[in-house]
């Protein structure tokens, strides 16, 4: 039996409580969105105080980030299939099979609408979701451009506002499943005027 003050033990309680919290934040995510849910409310389901909340987390909008991209799992890297065309359709079709899940798709929907008018929920989002998933995103696309496959001057920022944003369009805007065709064509139409441009 491990001692009261053993280390491990006292990082396995820890770890549970992490857990815990995020599961009763990702649950009230789905159940009444962000703006309703609180923190007394999260701390009273988890079974934790709201002190170890706040230690851990610097707002309410950094807590609801990391339930959310504790439902949704990691940012995958990117598979090197050696064409920038098929590593960007193998993620997408990846994408949309998470965004079809009915409680991610809920949970995820409320937390873009809100962080509109919520600038710390907005910089949450920003630093905890999209930046490392456009990170990653980023190396798939230079290794792309060092095989010569599309113009190297293109603008980054630009084709993943016209890429995601036909995928986040359908999802919060149209509510159409994102269905392997979907995901297919819009990287065959984004990639092909990238070719175009090349060749003059």
């Amino acid at each position: 039996m491990a001692a009261k003050d053993d280390p491990s033990e006292e990082g396995s309680r820890s770890a549970r409580a992490h857990k815990a919290i995020l599961r009763a934040t990702a649950d009230l995510l789905d159940e009444v969105g962000f703006a309703a849910m609180t923190i007394e409310e999260v701390a009273a389901r988890a079974g934790a105080g709201k002190a170890t909340i706040y230690r851990r987390w610097p707002s309410k909008g950094a807590l609801a980030m990391d339930a959310v991209v504790a439902e949704i799992g990691s940012p995958a890297p990117f598979p090197d299939t050696g064409s920038v065309v098929e590593d960007f359709r193998v993620q997408l079709r990846s994408a949309a099979r998470i965004f079809n899940r009915p409680r991610v798709r809920h949970m995820l929907s409320g937390v873009i609408f809100e962080a509109q008018n919520n600038p710390e929920l907005r910089e949450a989002f920003l630093n905890r979701y999209m930046t490392p998933r456009r990170t990653r995103a980023k190396e798939a696309l230079r290794r792309g451009i060092a095989r010569g496959e599309i113009r190297p001057d293109l603008v980054e920022d630009v084709f993943f506002d016209q890429l995601l944003g036909a995928l986040y369009i359908r999802m919060l805007v149209i509510g159409s499943p994102l269905n392997r065709r979907f995901t297919d064509e819009l990287v065959d139409q984004v990639f092909a005027g990238l070719r175009q441009s090349t060749a003059r």
